[in-house]
């Protein structure tokens, strides 16, 4: 009678280490759910729009459309082990056009724009093969340009959809990217109204590639 007690105690302690191990184990992958290691030990990044590309934000209803072959973003993307895919990284500034070599839209009208306040965050919904897909969210940024009825001033704001980052070339590609909107549009000549939705397409590359993985 006293082996068998022994014997049913034993099973049972082991079975309960056997539990407590498995459930440490899954907690420790919970908490390990990303995975970044940046290159710079600030934790910064710089990224330019890749050669022979453009940045092309849409309006949606009108169909019109403005062409950027300048853009340059900076930020952070610290190295750590991270629960949730949320702000990755994070695009303190970011400008597209310049003075030399201003964005372009329909009619003949040119535009600069940039990061208006905020910052803008990337976030990772899954991974896989070196790939993370996600989106950008907190999206807050002020467009000034020339058109046919003079200066034209919008802001675009909102996330945009269909981003995915490349480990091994250090790639931000945004196709598509939906769920912007243009809160507002002064003087724009019909090009872009208040409450349109839009979209945006680029690709960016990294000074310094991070690579970021999750499980």
């Amino acid at each position: 009678m006293r082996k068998t007690l022994s014997r049913a105690l034993f099973a049972t302690t082991v079975a309960a280490a056997a539990l407590g191990l498995a459930a440490t184990s899954a907690s420790a992958t919970a908490l390990a759910g990303w995975t970044v290691v940046n290159p710079n030990a600030d934790g910064s990044f710089a990224a330019q729009l890749k050669a022979g590309t453009t940045a092309e934000l849409q309006d949606n209803t009108t169909g019109q459309g403005v062409s950027c072959t300048v853009s340059s973003a900076t930020g952070t993307a610290n190295s750590g082990t991270y629960t949730s895919g949320n702000a990755l990284a994070t695009i303190n500034s970011v400008t597209w056009g310049s003075s030399a070599a201003p964005c372009t839209g329909p009619l003949g009208s040119t535009f600069t724009a940039q990061l208006d306040s905020g910052s803008i965050k990337l976030n990772g919904a899954s991974y896989a093969s070196g790939v993370t897909s996600g989106n950008l969210s907190d999206v807050n940024v002020k467009m000034v340009g020339q058109s046919i009825l003079g200066t034209c001033t919008a802001m675009i704001t909102g996330s945009a959809a269909n981003a995915k980052y490349t480990n091994s070339t250090g790639e931000l590609t945004i196709t598509n990217g939906t769920g912007l909107t243009i809160t507002s549009a002064d003087n724009c000549a019909g090009l872009m109204n208040a409450g349109d939705s839009a979209q945006f397409s680029a690709t960016y590359v990294l000074a310094k590639p991070i690579t970021v993985t999750s499980p």
